[in-house]
């Protein structure tokens, strides 16, 4: 009787894990651009924005844009999660706006060490014979290192730098450079994608 019990038990949990795992939506966006500036030392100013803001879903469901949407406005917008995720950042703006038909936003801050951003400074130079090595500024791109929205998994797409590879995730910069900017992809749009541009401008309206 209770072996009986327990797997009736576990269909209803699956059930249950069936429906959250369909209905919930998932907020996303198509693509993310990181531009760094250098302007005195390590410290300076920096702008990430995230490009075709989206809902992404296995059904097709007005309610799960409407969580999705909430979700962005309740937690990023006017919330503190993207002060969270850039630790080390000050002075951080953010803004929503529509570019190209798609809703998209902006986070813009300034940073007094960059090293707090992530990257890393590496120096070869030879302190005992005072020979002057290789300098190079690099950042790794782990998804533990990106500073992401809601988990999404980010994908090397281009920079102004040089890429190491999906073996070596990391992009290099000369050790004299002072403007670092890369882009990653996210979420293709697709059936199962619905932009949020037409709930900002409903919200706008309100």
């Amino acid at each position: 009787m209770f072996y009986f019990k327990k797997i009736k038990f576990l269909i209803y949990y699956l059930i249950i894990l069936f429906f959250v795992f369909c209905f919930n939506g998932c907020l996303t966006y198509e693509s993310k651009e990181y531009f760094y500036r250098l302007d005195s030392g390590n410290s300076g100013h920096g702008i990430i924005k995230y490009i075709n803001l989206m809902t992404n879903s296995l059904y097709d469901s007005t309610g799960t844009a409407d969580t999705d949407f909430q979700e962005l406005m309740d937690s990023y917008y006017t919330g503190d999660k993207i002060e969270e995720e850039l630790a080390g950042a000050k002075n951080v703006k953010k803004r929503l706006y529509e570019e190209d038909n798609r809703l998209c936003g902006e986070v813009s801050f300034d940073f007094d060490d960059i090293t707090k951003m992530k990257f890393y400074k590496y120096d070869d130079t030879d302190i005992l014979s005072n020979s002057v090595g290789t300098k190079l500024w690099c950042y790794y791109l782990s998804s533990g290192s990106m500073m992401g929205m809601t988990g999404n998994n980010e994908v090397y797409f281009s920079s102004n730098g040089k890429y190491g590879g999906e073996n070596m995730p990391v992009i290099f910069w000369k050790g004299n450079q002072k403007e670092f900017g890369f882009k990653t992809t996210v979420t293709s749009p697709g059936k199962s994608t619905t932009g949020l541009l037409e709930k900002w401008k409903d919200n706008k309206k309100q």
